[in-house]
């Protein structure tokens, strides 16, 4: 039987209760991998809660074919439009290459995990522009100027 190879793309724990399946698992950390019956992971599509995961982008599909066959991205698609997962080259290139038009324009396409993500990526690397922070506050209530000074009180202290 086949299976799908599901990624967390969150800090946090990932856990999918569906007792109707029955199905149980989780994700203890960002980057943790776990591959599931593709027959069960048919099921968990039609589940509000994991459907909302996959969508958001908590939890990724690399694999673009299974993608498709499950319209998760449209059928002619070459790379994901749909689900976008930054690597750290991305986010680098989102909070220091790109002009403010253009970052706001690209970051109203990311699912709110990626914005997230992004914002602590910012923090991580004490990335403080004013504008593309005030930006990313809005979107995701995560003030990185203050995040920034956090990280370093608590280093100093």
């Amino acid at each position: 039987m086949a299976k799908v190879k599901i990624t967390s793309t969150t800090i946090g724990e990932v856990s999918v209760f569906q007792p109707s399946i029955p199905f149980r698992m989780s994700w203890p950390a960002k980057g943790s991998t776990r591959a599931v019956e593709e027959e069960v992971f048919e099921q968990l599509l039609y589940t509000p809660g994991f459907k909302r995961m996959i969508d958001s982008g908590a939890l990724y599909i690399d694999d673009m074919e299974t993608k498709k066959k499950y319209g998760i991205e449209p059928e002619d698609a070459t790379e994901p439009v749909n689900v976008i997962i930054l690597s750290d080259m991305d986010k680098h290139k989102y909070m220091k290459l790109y002009s403010l038009d253009k970052f706001k324009e690209e970051v109203k396409k990311l699912p709110r995990e990626q914005i997230i993500d992004l914002a602590d990526y910012a923090i991580e690397n004490k990335i403080a522009d004013f504008d593309k922070s005030e930006v990313l506050k809005k979107l995701c209530n995560k003030d990185i100027i203050k995040g920034i000074q956090l990280a370093r009180q608590n280093k100093e202290g």
